[in-house]
């Protein structure tokens, strides 16, 4: 740890003197004061006046003057200059992240005279390249939209649902766990699995529960954007809470969405038995506001909002938990957020925020399928969430010279309770199969991220140069168990963890019973460092051209419990390949250029063209050090012929339908590949923005992106080498690698060969927004995109497999001929593993063809407010997938290229039904004395009560050689999601602002 700290300080100090990044928390106004034969006025003093005072600056000699680190809000402008008429901006509104361009122009006359410009305030940000929206507090409480801010980014297009959970949305084409989540400048995002808040492989996202009414905005970037930003291969989601300013103000606000006031839920019968939700019902309320403690230098925020959530399942029918009726799932979540703000002088200003959303869910079935078993052994009890502290400080020294500086600690934890200590068992014997004991395997995992960052930026000319320096230290632990006692393997050791088994019909035994997952290890600590720095210059090249260049550069070394790793050598040959030894994982040498412009076609700051070439890397999350560099040290299959695990049965016998009855997986670390580096797409955006009228602006993009590389785990032989009884291959151990064809396999004769990444997504955008004015706004947008190849990023999206950078993609070379035939017709393999590489290219399953969104609102002048939330989208891609034969575990093997289909309960599909749902909200304002007021609100979700399937179960195996019964039918997801659409759901609140 202290080494790393130290790193980090040596780091600092060459930033210091000419390297710095942080993410955006305010937003700046720049422009050029000219008069009456536009020319230059040098040396005016510019008033800027906010929420927070007034700050002063002075145009330069070409009559340029920038207002940077301005809390996003409402300003006004005023420029005075002996000798000339002052003149006066109001209402500029500057957005997160956003530069406002204003050009005044300055006449002779008197001080006493102002010119004040009545003109609406810029929409059109002319010198960004960067797509996505910004999307304000004001929307979303004039809008049906869910009270949680991940549940905004909806509302931004090229956003679509990915199967991670909702709370980690697909952007552009990318995983839900490809993105990077701030807030007030932490880095939020999971350190374990790249997902928002806390996460595990069991429960998927479980979310960060802050409420948008802590919220002043959130920026979606899904791409275009310049090297300051980096760390994601999908997009980053940044969000800025409410300050304090010279007010008092804030609100009183509850909702409730009770179960007496939603549809009936549609229900799922299926032969292994769907849990199903009969209701649900949630509620919130709290205080958030905001209040100066010395006027214009001192401000503070405070909110809270405690928040319930009850969702009813009931047992399928036939299995004995239908006895219990309806049973309830609680969960409970304290969001808090605090944020002190000291202007120390007009030059200089420190935040210090601090925000969290601890939470508890009460034993019970807190996974939904602990209602298919024959007891409430399955029951568990979950501690999750997170606590973030950050202090920032940012400076003028002098006009042309900017500094930011900050220190932030991320933290969030998961723990599952289980209530019974067994084997989980599952019968096979029977349908539907019969499972019992506890709930198998369980996680929990804390991670802290300490996050150090430094920028600055120098003004010359026509050239705003930034360049900046972060560095991230993190510790994230993973505690990976199965219910049960331990028992001891066919290998003679006693394992670390409990099981979980499969009774396995037999001709010759009668059954068998298997072992499908047990380890030797339960806790594994890892470390993490990550060190980047960027380079970029904003060139005003004309007063309507600006040139956006730079250069990224980011690395990251990955510790896990085993710090000799095997150095992966070409040199050495087969069969190990064995080189040297190292000590962490470290992949270096990744930059990241980036170009585009910016043109103001029209002039006056009303439009836009732009374009923009950007190179974008994954950062790996700790996953990868927890079981990779660790000795993750599974078994994967280890047949027996006794219930109590002590008669193994031996290799050679005929049993289960193989003779190889004891695979490892993992039992020693990977080997690293020494020239391995991270994943990266290329991007290209183009587009055109236009300010249609006043406050409004309609705009159209093109994005394209592909993956150049990826990093995975990969074995050295085929699949059917390890059933073939080849001499060197015994368990399956694999190489952290870039996996490309010229990567060495083992038994040549077989033909296997790895292959390139195909990922390759075009989207066309059209956009068209209104911020609030004359009664009305709207947020709208329709996207056309292609999402075509055979990997689809740090989530596999086709089976749920949340691995990243070691999913099960890669794991076995998948250009292999020998695996249909050989393993096809000798070991009753089904599919093709070449499905998983280019013979299987096709929509991948976050190909979503077609999207519409429109949200608006109209306020009628009596209090009265109308607000729609329409989405319009395509279905997901379907495909086959049988088991893994190595693994044994289900959903792993195409049997058809990608998005060919399959046969559903409701005919054959290539794609789930078409997405559509109508939200609407009706609120209703009593103006009080002394600027209160009291809203109310109902807001009601899919009124026209549609419910439409949302998956399909895809997995024609539930283990190698079971069928699985429910193939084709509607997803049983139990308490991860829902199978159906959920049904109508009204909402009811209201607020009380002072």
């Amino acid at each position: 740890m202290h080494a790393r700290i130290g790193a980090f300080f040596v780091a600092a100090a060459l930033a210091v003197t000419g390297l710095a990044a942080a993410q955006e928390t305010t937003g700046t106004i720049t422009g050029r004061i000219v008069d009456a034969q536009n020319l230059a006025v040098p040396g005016a003093t510019v008033t800027v006046t906010g929420p927070q005072g007034a700050r002063t600056f002075t145009t330069d000699a070409e009559g340029r003057f920038q207002a940077p680190f301005l809390v996003p809000g409402v300003y006004s402008v005023r420029a005075d200059l002996s000798g000339f008429r002052p003149i006066e901006r109001p209402n500029v509104n500057v957005s997160l992240g956003q530069t406002i361009t204003l050009n005044l122009q300055m006449q002779v006359g008197g001080l006493a005279e102002t010119v004040e410009v009545t003109a609406a305030s810029p929409v059109v940000d002319t010198v960004s390249t960067t797509t996505g929206a910004i999307l304000s507090t004001d929307l979303f409480s004039r809008v049906p939209v869910g009270r949680r801010i991940t549940d905004t980014l909806y509302l931004a297009p090229g956003v679509s649902s990915s199967s991670v959970g909702r709370a980690n949305p697909s952007l552009a084409g990318s995983s839900g766990l490809d993105n990077q989540y701030v807030i007030d400048g932490v880095n939020i995002t999971n350190q374990g699995y790249g997902a928002i808040g806390s996460y595990s492989i069991v429960f998927g996202s479980l979310g960060q529960a802050t409420p948008f009414d802590f919220v002043r905005e959130v920026q979606v970037k899904t791409g275009g954007y310049q090297a300051e930003f980096g760390q994601s291969m999908g997009g980053v989601v940044n969000v800025i809470t409410k300050s304090g300013s010279n007010n008092l103000r804030g609100s009183f606000f509850g909702y409730a969405r009770p179960s007496g006031l939603e549809g009936t839920w549609k229900q799922l019968q299926t032969t292994n038995g769907a849990v199903n939700t009969t209701r649900t019902q949630v509620s919130d309320f709290g205080v958030e506001g905001g209040f100066p403690i010395v006027r214009d230098r001192l401000f503070g925020f405070g909110a809270i909002n405690p928040a319930w959530e009850k969702r009813t399942f009931v047992a399928p029918d036939g299995f004995p938990l239908v006895s219990l009726g309806e049973v309830d799932r609680d969960r409970r979540t304290l969001s808090y957020s605090a944020k002190v703000t000291w202007q120390a002088a007009s030059v200089h200003r420190v935040d210090a925020s601090f925000f969290g959303d601890p939470s508890t869910g009460e034993n019970g079935p807190q996974r939904g399928t602990a209602l298919k078993t024959q007891n409430t052994a399955q029951f568990s009890a979950l501690e999750y969430g997170g606590h973030n502290q950050t202090v920032r400080w940012d400076a003028v020294f002098r006009s042309n010279w900017l500094v930011e500086a900050s220190f932030a600690r991320a933290y969030t934890t998961l723990e599952e309770l289980p209530s019974v200590n067994d084997w989980n068992v599952r019968d096979f014997r029977v349908t539907p199969n019969v499972i019992t004991g506890g709930i198998g395997f369980f996680e929990t995992n804390d991670g802290e991220n300490l996050q150090y960052q430094l920028k600055s930026t120098n003004i010359v000319g026509g050239h705003q140069f930034k360049y900046g320096v972060l560095f991230e230290d993190v510790d994230w632990n993973q505690g990976s168990n199965r219910t049960g006692p331990t028992f001891v393997a066919p290998d003679g050791r006693r394992t670390a963890t409990g099981a979980q088994i499969q009774i396995r019909p037999d001709p010759a035994f009668g059954q068998i019973f298997r072992v499908a997952r047990a380890n030797f290890n339960v806790t594994r600590p890892t470390t993490q460092t990550y060190f980047s720095f960027f380079v970029q210059d904003a060139w005003q090249a004309t007063n309507r051209l600006t040139v956006n260049a730079g250069v990224r550069y980011e690395e990251q070394t990955l510790v896990g419990t085993i710090t000799d790793l095997v150095l992966f050598d070409l040199n050495a040959g087969p069969p190990g390949f064995i080189g040297g030894n190292v000590d962490d994982f470290a992949l270096k040498g990744n930059w990241a250029p980036r170009v585009g412009f910016a043109f103001d076609v029209l002039g006056g700051g009303q439009s836009k063209l732009f374009a923009n070439y950007g190179r974008f890397f994954a950062r790996v999350p700790n996953d990868l050090a927890a079981r990779a560099l660790s000795a993750d040290e599974g078994i994967s299959r280890a047949d027996y012929f006794d219930a109590n695990l002590t008669q193994p049965i031996p290799n050679g016998v005929l049993a289960g339908g193989v003779t190889n009855h004891f695979i490892l997986a993992g039992s020693h670390p990977a080997q690293i590949d020494p020239d391995a580096k991270l994943s990266f797409k290329d991007e290209f955006v183009a587009g055109y923005e236009w300010e249609a009228m006043p406050n409004t602006s309609v705009g159209i993009r093109y994005i394209f992106r592909t993956i150049g590389r990826a990093i995975e785990d990969v074995a050295l032989f085929p699949m059917v080498g390890y059933d073939l009884g080849h001499p060197d291959a015994g368990g399956v151990e694999y190489i952290m690698t870039n996996p490309t064809p010229s990567f060495p396999t083992l038994a040549p004769e077989l033909g296997a060969k790895h292959e390139d990444p195909i990922h390759n997504y075009n989207a066309v955008e059209l956009t068209a927004n209104r911020r609030f004015a004359d009664n009305w706004m709207l947020t709208s947008s329709y996207r056309w995109s292609r999402l075509h190849g055979s990997y689809e990023g740090f989530f596999r999206e086709d089976n749920g497999q949340s691995d990243p950078g070691i999913t099960s993609l890669y794991d076995f070379p998948t250009n292999d001929p020998s695996y249909t035939a050989i393993g096809v017709p000798q070991f009753g393999y089904k599919g093709d593993i070449r499905f998983l590489g280019k013979l299987g290219e096709g929509p991948l399953p976050l190909d979503r063809p077609h999207q519409v969104k429109v949200f608006g609102n109209y306020a009628f002048d009596l209090g009265l407010s109308l607000g729609l939330g329409l989405n319009l989208g395509s279905g997901k891609p379907l495909t086959a997938l049988a088991a893994n034969p190595a693994y044994t575990n289900g959903g792993e093997i195409p049997l058809g290229p990608r998005g060919s289909g399959i046969q559903t309960a409701d005919g054959f599909r290539e794609r789930t039904p078409f997405e559509s749902q109508l939200d609407l909200q009706a609120s209703y304002a009593f103006d009080l004395p002394a600027a209160r007021r009291i809203t109310l609100f109902a807001d009601v979700f899919n009124l026209f009560n549609q419910r439409r399937t949302l998956d399909y179960d895809n997995w024609t195996e539930l283990g190698l050689g079971v069928a699985n019964p429910d193939f084709g039918t509607a997803k049983a997801g139990g308490g991860s999601f829902p199978q159906f659409q959920q049904p109508i759901q009204l909402r009811v609140g209201g607020r009380f602002e002072f």
